[in-house]
Formats: C-alpha cells, structure tokens, sequence
C-alpha cells in the first residue's frame, strides 16, 4: 500500500484552480471546502467525545470520589464557641439598631 503525503493533501485542499495563488483572490469553492472539512472533523471529535463520557457513566468510573478514611472524628467545640459568639454578637448589634434606630448622615449638606 503506498504511502499518503498529506502535504500534498493539505495543498490540494487549499488550492483552488484557474486562481493565481499570489494574488489571494475570493476563491468560495476552496473556503466552503475548508469549512465542511473543519465541521466534519469538530463533529467527529464530538461524538467521540460525547460516546467516551456516556461510557464512563453507564460504568460509573466517571464520577469516582477517594474512599475516606473511617476513623473516629473529633467534634470542635472550639469552633462551635467562637461561631455562636459571633451569633449572639450579630445578635444584640440587631437589637440594638432595632430599638435605638439609625443617624442617617445627609450628605447633601
């Protein structure tokens, strides 16, 4: 079986005939070649693609999560102090601003 040159190829499918190359003239035959060559090529590799990510699922490989480790976890107590401080800080700033009110500043003066 010979071998292909895909040089000669990829020229064959650039040139456009009875066209002087040089001159870079419209040439609509060899740009609508180019287009439908460049949307098969995107749609092959798409399916591809899109078969490889379907295979994946129907195997349930694709969305493969790291076992965690089944040791004992501490509760932070610490954390949890420092969270409902914050709460009842947040807390008795609202009460405060729902009782007293708010000084709105004018700043047209």
């Amino acid at each position: 079986m010979p071998k292909k040159d895909w040089k000669a190829e990829f020229k064959k499918l650039t040139y456009s005939k009875g066209v002087d190359a040089l001159r870079m003239e419209i040439t609509p035959y060899r740009d609508w070649r180019i287009v439908v060559v460049v949307f098969f090529i995107a749609l092959v590799s798409s399916i591809g693609y899109n078969t490889y990510v379907f295979i994946e699922i129907n195997r349930d490989t694709f969305f493969t999560a790291a076992p965690k480790s089944s040791g004992v976890i501490k509760f932070n107590e610490e954390g949890l102090a420092k969270v409902i401080a914050g709460l009842d800080e947040k807390s008795a700033i609202f009460e405060k601003v729902k009782t007293e009110g708010v000084a709105i500043v004018d700043p047209s003066i």
